[in-house]
């Protein structure tokens, strides 16, 4: 018994190997031709089911404001003046104003936060796939949806309205923040807006 195990050692040691090395190949190969197809495989974590998705879909972003009017654009290389705190600031947002006051989400998503500050008046944030959040402040404390709504894009979430105390001078407006995987982004990338 002991010269079998003897002669397998000895067998693992010489060619031993040879046979890890032919298992790198082997999963190497299947991770290349698994991942050049077109079809990607999802593992559904609600439902630990595997779904099948075929191509990516581009990410069409609808007008958070309908006609909007561009009242202040994002601007992250230099100061802008804020006429009602009366101080140059920072303004990663856009500032836009309608004669409809309707507030739309800009994608599919879900309601992650209805809140309320002094700063911002009242602000919903709505998370959506690809690593987007979109955040709708200075608005009507009544709102049309709540935490974990969820939503379509174009589905009214809100009326826009004075309550940012910090661009009260803005009138009637929204205050509209997006966020691409936790930095925030120019809106105006991603919106079709006519006098860009």
């Amino acid at each position: 018994m002991e010269n079998k195990k003897g002669k397998v050692i000895t067998f693992i040691k010489k060619y031993g190997f040879y046979g890890l090395a032919f298992v790198l190949v082997l999963g190497i190969t299947l991770a290349v031709v698994l991942s050049a197809g077109k079809d990607a495989i999802v593992v559904d974590t609600n439902t630990q089911s595997v779904v099948q998705e075929t191509e990516a879909k581009p990410v069409v972003f609808s007008l958070p404001v309908k006609s909007p009017t561009v009242l202040e654009w994002y601007n992250d290389s230099e100061l802008v003046y804020n006429e009602t705190l009366k101080q140059w600031e920072s303004h990663k947002s856009l500032e836009m104003t309608s004669e409809n006051t309707d507030v739309y989400s800009v994608l599919d998503g879900v309601v992650t936060a209805v809140d309320t500050t002094y700063e911002y008046g009242t602000t919903i944030t709505i998370s959506h796939s690809n690593g987007y959040v979109s955040k709708y402040s200075s608005l009507d404390d009544a709102t049309n949806v709540t935490v974990s709504d969820r939503v379509t894009a174009g589905q009214v979430i809100g009326q826009m309205s004075q309550s940012a105390a910090n661009e009260s001078l803005n009138g009637v407006h929204l205050h509209f923040e997006l966020f691409k995987d936790g930095q925030k982004v120019d809106p105006a990338n991603y919106l079709t807006l006519e006098n860009k």
